[in-house]
């Protein structure tokens, strides 16, 4: 990703703090938390999992001319709000295979909160504005996650919904606009997070499909959404939905999709470049491996035209 090298310099500050942060945390608890940032970090492990959390606040930046130190503990407080919903979100998919894993990650979750706290009240009082949009922010990522298979299939092209699963992401560039008094941007630009959210959340799903197959038939996931669409029966295993991907146009459909919320955001007039130039890349991954798939299509029909062929020349 492009915006990583963009900001490699301030990445590794960034997670260098936030690992002093950790370090401080009691035993045990202190090294889970540290190989969770570990996987994390961008720069040590390739992991760029939920980069838009702490590179939002730099994005921000960019229409705000906000003081760096203001933008460098906004991002700080972003990775360990990442890291404690990675474990919120662990926890209820049943990732922890044991009951002590589990212990672990509900312990961890309070005291990743505190310091993405600590570093958000040094610059907005109790009364900010702020912790008013972040309650709703965090009111929308609980109704996503509890709702999620409940009302029916993930609809791909529903991107207020898709966006509310990384709803507090938000609280970045909210707090670099109204440190700025720019209160007045905040719904445009909020907006456009939330296409770029849906733009990525079409990426995860897609990366996660075979593991979300297995939870409530694949229900809150948008791209098996799209395979469900075009399969005359539901549910399937792993091999149909490969088959799926590769006969029905799923990969093309879901790129359409992607393209579409890029172009509304790219039309945007507060859209952050940054944040503009994050999801082009998403869409531009999502496009190349629509092309891909139909490549091998291709070759696969030839090949096997030609297979048949020498059969009958060998008759």
């Amino acid at each position: 990703m492009n915006e990583i090298e963009r900001y490699r310099e301030e990445l590794a500050r960034i997670f260098a703090e936030a690992e002093k942060d950790i370090a401080a945390f009691p035993d045990g608890l202190r090294n889970r938390a540290l190989r969770l940032l570990e996987r994390s970090d961008p720069l040590r492990s390739g992991g760029r999992a939920n980069a838009i959390s702490y590179l939002l606040p730099y994005w921000a930046q960019e229409r705000t001319n906000g003081p760096l130190e203001l933008c460098r503990d906004l991002a700080i407080g972003n990775i360990h709000a990442m890291l404690r919903f990675f474990l919120l979100d662990d926890a209820m998919d049943g990732a922890a295979a044991s009951l002590e894993p589990l212990r672990e990650s509900l312990a961890l979750v309070p005291l990743l909160d505190d310091r993405f706290l600590e570093r958000y009240r040094r610059h907005f009082p109790e009364d900010s504005m702020l912790w008013s949009r972040y309650r709703v922010y965090l009111e929308e990522w609980a109704s996503a996650v509890y709702t999620e298979g409940r009302n029916g299939p993930m609809d791909p092209r529903d991107g207020g919904a898709l966006a509310r699963k990384a709803a507090p992401a938000k609280i970045g560039v909210c707090g670099m606009l109204l440190r700025a008094g720019q209160a007045e941007r905040l719904p445009a630009t909020e907006e456009a997070v939330e296409l770029a959210l849906a733009a990525l959340q079409l990426s995860d799903d897609r990366a996660d499909w075979r593991e979300d197959l297995r939870v409530a038939n694949g229900s809150g996931n948008a791209f098996l959404t799209i395979v469900r669409e075009r399969l005359p029966v539901w549910p399937v295993d792993e091999s149909e939905v490969r088959k799926a991907m590769y006969n029905h146009g799923v990969f093309d459909r879901l790129a359409d999709i992607a393209d579409g919320y890029v172009e509304r955001l790219g039309r945007m007039a507060d859209a952050p470049g940054g944040l503009v130039r994050f999801a082009q890349d998403i869409a531009r991954s999502l496009r190349g491996e629509a092309e891909d798939a139909a490549a091998s299509r291709r070759r696969l029909a030839l090949e096997g035209g030609f297979a048949y062929f020498l059969s009958k020349m060998e008759e």
